[in-house]
């Protein structure tokens, strides 16, 4: 696996690994680890956080119905977030 991963900060394309999950459950903590071991390989990466997103426009605190599926202005901003972080990877 280490042979493939060197390789791939070789290729001029982009590899994009999302991370889907409950709250609280290490998604961030997995991702900055592997973030790490990638960029000791020599492979070039960088965290993409939506809900570092959410907390810097929308502020630290939502009410729980934020993340509700019923909620239809919260999905709509949601998804507005999700694709801030997307266009934000795809230009870094």
């Amino acid at each position: 696996m280490a042979t493939i991963l060197r390789n791939l900060g070789h290729v001029n394309r982009k590899l994009v690994i999302v991370m889907v999950g409950l709250p609280a459950r290490g998604k961030t903590y997995l991702a900055r680890k592997i973030s790490r071991y990638l960029n000791w390989l020599g492979v070039s990466t960088r965290v993409f956080n939506v809900g570092q997103y959410r907390r810097a426009r929308l502020g630290a605190q939502q009410p729980h119905n934020f993340f509700a599926p019923s909620n239809e202005e919260g999905e709509k901003k949601r998804l507005h977030l999700a694709i801030a972080a997307l266009v934000c990877s795809y230009h870094w």
